[in-house]
């Protein structure tokens, strides 16, 4: 991710250390160093688990990161102040801490909204089929987006939907995803894209836009629904259950194009103007990189780039907008005009 102000970027290690790298004038690497090492914290990385998202305040004076604890296993929400670009690692203060009942689906992305608040993914806890009924639960924080002030008590951001809710989990912002990885919010419009992962049939990718709410209150649909369609072993839910009506994926596929989304990010640099306006994606297991463009209805045209990288885990935006992309096994990649 960027660092606020400057040509260098954060990247986080699965295992647990945070690099900071810098660019020179050309745009190349001028050099890179650990600014944070959590591996202790972290401990394994087997499953899903990991360090899993970075995000830095806006105004640059702390840094987040959402990690699997070693203690438990749980999701892990720190932060730590920052002084320019170096981490103050004895500031560290829990903003808010997970149960996880198995070691996938914990989602774990972390960003910025427009409106200041952070945002924090989770799955549904892991497990087939969403087994305790998680992501239609609001009386738990799994299967939802949650809108987070962590400034306030309980990280409980204004404003959110389900605050004067009984028996409600007052910071979840929407409901209904199966493993969100990863969101992203348009950088000149302020909507929100997810890519949810799929059960054995379906990856998706969901549009909420900001003129409408920005998801507020929505349930995308796990596990009633996996894509489009009926999902063929739901479980119920306890507690506090969701309600439709349910909003549908913008983008849909099936498992014979891949089987892992990884949600990525419109592109909004200055590079490339064939891009601009249009959602960069891919998945894990199709290394074709895909952009979607919406029509002025709204109507989803999806098309690959032309461009190859396998077992892409992650996009993001340098301080120009322009995009990169992380292989897990390869490296980070900027996208480039190749015509």
């Amino acid at each position: 991710m960027a660092v606020p102000g400057s040509d260098s970027f954060l990247i986080a290690e699965r295992a647990g250390r945070v690099i900071l790298v810098n660019l020179n004038e050309s745009g190349q690497v001028s050099s890179s160093e650990p600014v944070l090492d959590i591996e202790k914290l972290v401990g394994s990385t087997e499953a899903e688990r990991g360090l899993l998202g970075i995000a830095i305040r806006p105004d640059g004076s702390e840094l987040f990161v959402s990690y699997t604890s070693a203690r438990d296993g749980s999701s892990q929400l720190d932060s730590y102040k920052l002084n320019g670009t170096k981490v103050v690692p004895e500031s560290v203060r829990e903003v808010l801490s997970v149960p996880q009942p198995f070691g996938n689906h914990n989602g774990g992305h972390i960003a910025f909204g427009p409106d200041g608040f952070l945002y924090l993914s989770l799955g549904d806890g892991g497990g087939s089929g969403d087994p305790d009924g998680n992501a239609q639960n609001r009386s738990v924080l799994l299967g939802k987006i949650l809108r987070l002030d962590p400034d306030a008590p309980q990280a409980v951001a204004a404003g959110n939907p389900f605050v004067a809710t009984e028996g409600a989990e007052p910071q979840i912002w929407l409901t209904g995803v199966r493993n969100p990885w990863q969101f992203s919010f348009d950088s000149a419009t302020g909507d929100l894209w997810i890519g949810d992962v799929g059960q054995s049939q379906t990856e998706e990718i969901n549009f909420l836009p900001a003129s409408q709410g920005g998801g507020r209150g929505a349930n995308l649909g796990w596990d009633i629904y996996e894509g489009t369609a009926e999902f063929s072993d739901p479980n119920p839910s306890t507690g506090a259950s969701s309600a439709g009506p349910f909003t549908q994926p913008i983008l849909s596929y099936s498992h014979d194009e891949g089987c892992s989304v990884t949600g990525g990010v419109v592109y909004r640099g200055k590079k490339i103007p064939s891009l601009q306006g249009s959602y960069l994606y891919s998945d894990f297991c199709n290394p074709e990189l895909q952009s979607l463009r919406l029509d002025s209805n709204q109507n989803p045209t999806a098309q690959s780039l032309g461009i190859e990288l396998q077992s892409t885990v992650s996009f993001f935006e340098d301080s120009s907008r322009e995009v990169y992309v992380i292989g897990i096994d390869n490296g980070v990649f900027k996208i480039i005009d190749h015509e």
